[in-house]
C-alpha cells in the first residue's frame, strides 16, 4: 500500500542522510590534514595533490548535494547508483594515487592497509537499503579493484602476490558484498514487516473506532494490558431519546427504519463530537454521550450543554431534509447532568466495556424521560448549569438558558433545579 511504501522511502531517505554526513565529515577530515601541506604542492605543480584535493573537493559538493536529496524526500533509484559510485570514486581517487606514485618501500597494493578502504565502501553501499544499490556497489568496486591491481603492475618492481593473498583479498570482497547485501535486504524486509504492522494496528484503531470512540479505542490500545475497574472522576452526561419513534416505526419496513434512523443519529453524533463528547453507547434511538472521557479536561459541562443546543440545530436541519423527502419531523428530549462517576471497564475478562456508572448517569437518563411531561427539549440540572458557568468565567462560552423551574424526577425524593435553553 501507500503507507508501506512511504515507510520504506522514509527509511532510504535516513540512509542517504547518514551516508552523505559521513562522507562530509571524511572529506573534511580529509582536507583539513592534506590541504595544508599539499597546498604548496599544487601550486608547484604536482599532479598527486592536484588529484586529491579537487576528487575529495568534489566529493564534499556533491555530499552537500546528496543530503538536500535526502532531506528533501527526492532520494531516487538513480541518485542512489550515483551515490554509490561518487563513494567509488573518492575511494579510488585516493588508492590510485598510491599506486601511480607510490611512496618509499611501497610493497603492492594487496599488501597495504588501502583495501580496507575498498571492504568498507562496499558495505556502506547496503546502508542505502537497495539491493539493487549494493550489487552495483559490488560490481562497480569489482571493476575498480582490477583496475587498480592492473596499474599496480605497471610498477617499476614487477609485484607477485602469492596465491594466499590474492584468496584473501577476494574472500574478503565477497564477504563484504555479501554483508552489504545482507544489509539492505534484511534492513528492507524488518522496515516491511514493520510498516505492515503499523497499518494492520491503524486499521484495527480505526474499525475499533467505529464500535467505541477513537479516544477510548486509543486508550484501550495503548494500555499494556486490560483490566475490569475505573476510577471517579466529574464529568457530564447527555441522554438524547427521538420521541414517538416507537409508533412511527411500527409502520415502516426494517431496511426504511434502519435508514432513518441512522441518519438522525449521524447528525446527532457530528455535534456531540463536535464539543469533544464521547458516544457511550447507542440504545435503540437513544444516545448516551460522556463529556471527559476518557481524560477529564476543565469546562466539560459548557460542553455537553452546547452539544444539546447543536443537537437541536442539527435536527432541525434535519428534519427540512425530511420535509423535502416528504417525510414527517422527529422530536427528542435530551437531559444534561454533572457531577462524579465511575469511568473504566465494567464486565468479566472475557468480554468488558468501558462505560460510566453512578446516579450522574441516572439522572441524566430521567431528566430526558422528563422533558416530554415537561413540554421542552432539553432539561439540563443545576449542578451542570453551575460547572458551565463557572467554565464560562474562565473564557468558555454557553448558549443562553432560563431556569425552568422545580422538578421531582423518578427515584428521588427531593425536587431538583433545572435550566432549558431559551
Amino acid at each position: 500500500s501507500q503507507l508501506i511504501g512511504d515507510f520504506l522511502v522514509r527509511a532510504q531517505q535516513t540512509g542517504e542522510v547518514s551516508v552523505s554526513i559521513a562522507r562530509i565529515v571524511l572529506c573534511l577530515a580529509f582536507l583539513a590534514m592534506h590541504l595544508p601541506f599539499r597546498l604548496k604542492l599544487m601550486i608547484a605543480g604536482d599532479p598527486k595533490s592536484w588529484i586529491l584535493i579537487g576528487g575529495f573537493l568534489i566529493g564534499l559538493g556533491f555530499s552537500f548535494m546528496s543530503l538536500r536529496w535526502g532531506r528533501l524526500g527526492s532520494v531516487s533509484p538513480r541518485r542512489v547508483y550515483l551515490s554509490v559510485a561518487v563513494d567509488a570514486f573518492l575511494v579510488y581517487v585516493t588508492i590510485a594515487s598510491g599506486v601511480i606514485w607510490p611512496h618509499e618501500g611501497y610493497i603492492g597494493l594487496l599488501r597495504e592497509h588501502e583495501p580496507a578502504i575498498v571492504y568498507l565502501a562496499i558495505v556502506a553501499s547496503g546502508v542505502r537499503l537497495s539491493e539493487q544499490g549494493a550489487i552495483f556497489g559490488a560490481v562497480i568496486h569489482a571493476l575498480g579493484l582490477v583496475g587498480l591491481l592492473a596499474l599496480d603492475r605497471m610498477n617499476a618492481a614487477v609485484l607477485r602476490y602469492t596465491y594466499l593473498e590474492i584468496v584473501f583479498a577476494g574472500a574478503f570482497f565477497v564477504v563484504a558484498a555479501i554483508i552489504a547485501y545482507s544489509i539492505a535486504h534484511r534492513t528492507r524486509s524488518l522496515i516491511m514487516q514493520g510498516a505492515r504492522a503499523a497499518v494492520l494496528v491503524e486499521r484495527a484503531r480505526q474499525r475499533l473506532g467505529v464500535y467505541v470512540s477513537e479516544a477510548i479505542a486509543d486508550n484501550a490500545l495503548g494500555t499494556a494490558e486490560l483490566e475490569l475497574g475505573g476510577a471517579t472522576r466529574r464529568a457530564a452526561i447527555l441522554f438524547s431519546d427521538l420521541r414517538g419513534f416507537t409508533r412511527y416505526a411500527e409502520r415502516l419496513p426494517p431496511e426504511r427504519l434502519v435508514e432513518e434512523l441512522n441518519a438522525y443519529l449521524k447528525a446527532m453524533v457530528e455535534a456531540i463530537k463536535g464539543e469533544g463528547g464521547v458516544v457511550d453507547k447507542y440504545i435503540g434511538d437513544a444516545v448516551m454521550a460522556v463529556f471527559g472521557l476518557p481524560n477529564e479536561r476543565p469546562g466539560e459541562a459548557a460542553r455537553a450543554i452546547r452539544a444539546a443546543a447543536a443537537m437541536n440545530a442539527a435536527l432541525a436541519d434535519h428534519n427540512r431534509e425530511r420535509a423535502a423527502r416528504g417525510l414527517p419531523p422527529l422530536a427528542h428530549g435530551i437531559g444534561v447532568h454533572y457531577g462524579p462517576m465511575v469511568a473504566g471497564n465494567i464486565g468479566t475478562p472475557e468480554r468488558m466495556q468501558y462505560t460510566v456508572i453512578g446516579d450522574v448517569v441516572n439522572l441524566a437518563s430521567r431528566l430526558e424521560s422528563a422533558t416530554k411531561e415537561e413540554h421542552v427539549d432539553v432539561l439540563i440540572s443545576a449542578d451542570a448549569v453551575a460547572a458551565a458557568e463557572e467554565a464560562a468565567a474562565s473564557g468558555q462560552t454557553i448558549p443562553p438558558l432560563r431556569r425552568h423551574g422545580s422538578l421531582t424526577v423518578r427515584g428521588r425524593e427531593q425536587s431538583l433545579e433545572v435550566f432549558t435553553l431559551a
